[in-house]
């Protein structure tokens, strides 16, 4: 057995041997030798990413590493941003057939844009720990379907003890659903909408509502500030719904519409014409059919789930190269899976659409700064660039393949683990079976 004396004194040598370094140098994790796919300037063959205090310091082939920094070996590993899920339901959803688990919405309304996903985030969520293990550290939580103005999503890192450590950006976009899904729950209610036109109308009358309420509450900003020896004037109420519209048309944030056939994406072209706000498509079955057009106006489309099946009246024109025929149209391309307990699968869609001819250059802008730049945190997500943070994988082979795993991740840049309920009955039954 060692001398516990010596193992005492080894302790505390050790302890101010780690205080003596540089105070950056114990915040510092160096990923080597790796083949790294910045996503903004090309690979890097044998480079090195450098992390402190969860920030990208430096990335090359020529980066000092710092005396006392970690160091993940990646040789003969790829090096990339983490995956971003451009849609889905993490940290609102756990079990979706169990109603106490389900935060996503309310279906009192069909015009519910004052609901925040950011106030139904659950960091607990195990939906979160199966969705990092495939890589993802990035997603757009967005309201569930079901309404016609469904409420604002936030974009949220896939680690944090709580909400606030979680949410990179809230609210992110006003979410708007164009087509059977609002006519579904409220048509059976009895209530408006029930038809498309209905639909139209009331978005309509909403923006409208919107832009009087801005007048207003412009006027009354402009009085306060006009520097007059009047007496104050009652300051008009405060509406959040009209709140969450204002911002949408003043371009705060951008406003997605969920429409699958193409009258409803083109009714959303409508709507971003007469309104002037910044229109992001979800969903998009039927977008390649006017691919010309959409690539023309630049017009961010969101794609997904690609292996959706042609099992609703508007899905009859999905098929499994629309990412690759928008792309080739010059439509900037995410893509979600509009999941909650399933996303960890986007790496394996994905798969499927480069194997229908999206190229993987433009599959890695679609998981990565592409959906960073539609939600306007470039500057911190989306590319292996100094000054972002570090939310990093490095995979033991090509990305998007079925044999390719998660063999570190780095999320605002620590190493977080990777095990879940998943891997853990993976490894139990592995023993009980003795299965090698």
């Amino acid at each position: 057995m060692p001398n516990r004396c010596c193992t005492a004194v080894t302790a505390i040598a050790a302890a101010f041997l780690f205080a003596a370094l540089p105070a950056f140098a114990q915040n510092t994790i160096a990923i080597t030798g790796g083949r790294v796919l910045t996503i903004s300037h090309g690979v890097i063959e044998n480079g090195t990413v450098l992390v402190e205090n969860g920030k990208i310091a430096a990335v090359g082939r020529d980066v000092n590493v710092p005396r006392g920094a970690q160091v993940i070996d990646a040789r003969g590993k790829v090096v990339m941003p983490g995956l971003f899920d451009a849609g889905d339901k993490l940290g609102t959803v756990e079990i979706p057939a169990l109603q106490i688990t389900v935060d996503s919405t309310e279906y009192t309304d069909p015009l519910q844009e004052q609901l925040r996903v950011l106030d139904a985030l659950n960091p607990g969520s195990e939906n979160i720990l199966v969705s990092r293990a495939a890589g993802i550290t990035n997603s757009l939580s967005t309201p569930a379907d079901g309404n016609l103005i469904g409420g604002q999503s936030a974009v949220i890192q896939l680690d944090g003890d709580t909400v606030e450590g979680m949410v990179v950006k809230s609210p992110a976009a006003l979410h708007i659903s164009l087509g059977e899904q609002s006519k579904i729950t409220y048509g059976e209610k009895n209530r408006a909408p029930e038809t498309r036109m209905g639909e139209v109308a009331m978005l309509r009358q909403e923006f409208l509502k919107a832009q009087h309420y801005k007048e207003v509450q412009d006027a009354y900003a402009q009085k306060q500030s006009g520097g007059k020896d009047e007496k104050p004037s009652a300051a008009p109420a405060r509406d959040l719904k009209m709140d969450a519209m204002v911002a949408a048309l003043e371009g705060k944030i951008p406003v997605v519409a969920h429409a699958d056939r193409v009258s409803d994406i083109e009714s959303a072209l409508r709507l971003a014409d007469e309104f002037h706000f910044r229109l992001i498509l979800a969903d998009a079955a039927a977008a390649w059919r006017i691919a010309g057009q959409l690539g023309a106006r630049k017009i961010p489309v969101i794609i997904g789930p690609i292996l959706e099946e042609p099992g609703r009246m508007e899905s009859v024109d999905v098929r499994l190269d629309n990412a690759a025929r928008l792309d080739q149209a010059g439509v900037p391309i995410a893509i979600q899976t509009s999941a909650d307990n399933e996303v960890r699968n986007l790496p394996f869609e994905v798969e499927y659409a480069i194997s229908y001819g999206l190229p993987e250059d433009a599959a890695l802008q679609a998981l990565t700064l592409n959906p960073a730049r539609f939600f306007g945190v470039d500057n911190r997500l989306g590319s292996i660039d100094e000054g972002k943070d570090a939310n990093l994988i490095v995979l033991d082979g090509t990305p998007f393949r079925v044999k390719t795993h998660v063999v570190t991740e780095l999320i605002d840049g620590k190493v977080v683990d990777l095990s879940n309920h998943q891997t853990r009955l993976y490894e139990f039954y592995k023993k009980k079976y003795g299965i090698q």
